[in-house]
């Protein structure tokens, strides 16, 4: 869909002036949530005006193109919460702070590393039952409560690739 791209290029520009202007963390965060936020309800919106066109694109949108928006949503909203609750004590009690944060992250990795790998490799042989809406199927993953709660935008598995973006792009 042409409007998604232009929906991605004002987000883009919009969160490059937020990390480029935009000192204070606090303030950043509070800030990038709100634009994450009002980006996903238009792409939502739109999804559901539009549809999509074939399985494929569907798909597409929601393997890459959603999850890319969605993980910046939980990025802001896990770095507001971090940083509001950082002890401001000594450096000691802050890194065993961020460490437990940090074993918290290790262990959702290791809870979905089977999916890690399918995604990483470009594997395609459960993108239907993945990435479809409608085709949710508890057995496959049973900590996906988002497709619960807006089947119309959501999938079983979209929000877990924003996970693993997240500890890709961390990683990298």
């Amino acid at each position: 869909m042409k409007e998604i791209e232009e929906i991605f290029k004002h987000f883009d520009s919009n969160i490059e002036d937020l990390e480029t202007n935009v000192e204070d963390v606090l303030l950043k965060a509070e800030k990038g949530i709100k634009i994450t936020k009002d980006t996903l309800l238009a792409m939502r919106s739109l999804v559901l005006e539009k549809n999509f066109k074939t399985k494929e694109v569907e798909i597409h949108f929601f393997k890459n193109s959603k999850p890319q928006i969605y993980s910046k949503l939980i990025y802001y909203v896990k770095l507001f919460n971090i940083e509001s609750k950082r002890p401001r004590g000594s450096k000691k009690s802050q890194a065993k702070y961020l460490n437990n944060h940090i074993d918290r992250l290790q262990t959702f990795f290791n809870d979905n590393l089977e999916f890690y790998h399918y995604f990483r490799r470009g594997a395609t042989t459960f993108d239907k039952q993945y990435f479809l809406r409608g085709q949710a199927d508890i057995r496959l993953h049973s900590d996906a409560f988002h497709f619960f709660t807006d089947e119309q935008f959501s999938t079983s598995h979209d929000s877990t690739v924003v996970c693993v973006l997240k500890c890709v792009f961390e990683n990298s």
